[in-house]
C-alpha cells in the first residue's frame, strides 16, 4: 500500500505511519500539508495517516472539515506518546526555534528560557535552523529525533504535559468495515450534518445512543460555514455497525438527521494501532 502522511521525515505523523501494520512494510509519501494527503486518497495513495485528536490542543479542525465535505472511511487508529527535548549548541542559547504548534504545547519551559522564540513550519526546520546557526540559539524538536554531533541536550523533557498524546486516523476511500472480532474493543465515528436544525437536535440525537446504552468517547462541533449558529459534529463512539445497538442506533439517528458514516475500526493502546 502507498500511504500519505504529513512530512517533513521526523515527524510524529512519519512515526505513526512507521507504526500502522509494520509487517506490511507499506509505502510512506510525506505531503507538504494534511489537505495534500487527504486528498491523494483514492488517487495517488491507498490511504493517509492523520492526526485527528492531540490529548493537550484538541482536534484537528482540517481533518474534521474535510471529512465533511469528503466521507472517508476509518480503517484503524494509532495513538503515539508526544515529548519535546531541548537541543543547543550552547550552555547559555540566545534564541530559540520552535515550530508553532510545539511551542504551544512547551509554553512553560520556553518561558522559563526566557529567550526569543523564533516560530518554524516544521520540528525539522527548529533543528536545521539550529545546525546552521554561528550564535548560542537552541531548538524545540521531538524527542524521538537523535541528537546530532555537536549538540548538546539542554532538556530532555519539556513538554507542559508529560503525557500528552496525539491520536491519528488510517482514512481509506474503501466503504469496506474492518471484520468484527469481539475479542477486541471497538470504536465507531459518524458526522452529524447540520442540514435539518430544529430546538433539541443535538440532545434528540444524544439520546440516541443513550437509549442503546453506546459510550460516547468524544464529541467536537465545527461551524457549518453557513451562518452563524449552525454546527456540524463529529462524534466517536465504543462499538462495531455489526453489533445490533449500534446498528439501531444508527438507523434512527439516520430518520432525523443527515449522517456521514465515518466507519468501525480496532480502539487502539498507545504507542499500538
Amino acid at each position: 500500500m502507498k500511504l500519505a502522511t504529513l512530512g517533513p521525515a521526523g515527524t510524529f505523523s512519519e512515526v505513526a505511519a512507521g507504526l500502522y501494520q509494520p509487517e506490511k512494510q507499506h509505502q510512506i509519501q510525506l505531503r507538504d500539508n494534511l489537505v495534500s494527503c487527504l486528498a491523494a486518497v483514492g488517487h495517488e495513495c491507498d490511504a493517509a495517516i492523520v492526526p485527528i485528536e492531540n490529548l493537550t490542543e484538541g482536534f484537528v479542525s482540517p481533518v474534521v472539515d474535510y471529512l465533511v465535505q469528503r466521507p472517508l472511511r476509518i480503517q484503524a487508529e494509532i495513538r503515539i506518546p508526544v515529548a519535546f527535548q531541548c537541543l543547543s549548541n550552547s550552555a547559555s542559547p540566545k534564541q530559540v526555534w520552535a515550530q508553532f504548534v510545539a511551542s504551544g504545547q512547551c509554553n512553560q519551559y520556553l518561558h522559563k528560557l526566557g529567550v526569543p522564540v523564533i516560530h518554524t513550519a516544521s520540528n525539522a526546520s527548529s533543528l536545521e535552523a539550529l545546525l546552521a546557526a554561528k550564535e548560542p540559539s537552541a531548538a524545540v524538536v521531538p524527542k524521538h529525533l537523535n541528537c546530532p554531533d555537536g549538540l548538546r541536550v539542554l532538556n530532555s523533557e519539556i513538554a507542559d504535559n508529560p503525557r500528552n498524546e496525539t491520536r491519528f486516523v488510517v482514512l481509506s476511500a474503501t466503504s469496506e468495515e474492518p471484520k468484527f472480532d469481539k475479542d477486541k474493543r471497538w470504536k465507531s465515528s459518524l458526522l452529524l450534518i447540520d442540514d435539518n436544525d430544529h430546538p433539541g437536535l443535538l440532545v434528540d440525537s444524544l439520546q440516541v445512543f443513550a437509549k442503546q446504552q453506546i459510550n460516547l468517547t468524544s464529541i467536537v462541533s465545527r461551524p457549518a460555514g453557513s451562518q452563524f449558529g449552525d454546527y456540524h459534529f463529529f462524534i466517536d463512539f465504543d462499538g462495531h455497525l455489526s453489533q445490533p445497538g449500534v446498528a439501531l442506533a444508527l438507523d434512527e439517528l439516520a430518520a432525523m438527521n443527515n449522517i456521514h458514516w465515518l466507519g468501525s475500526y480496532p480502539a487502539a493502546e498507545i504507542g499500538k494501532q
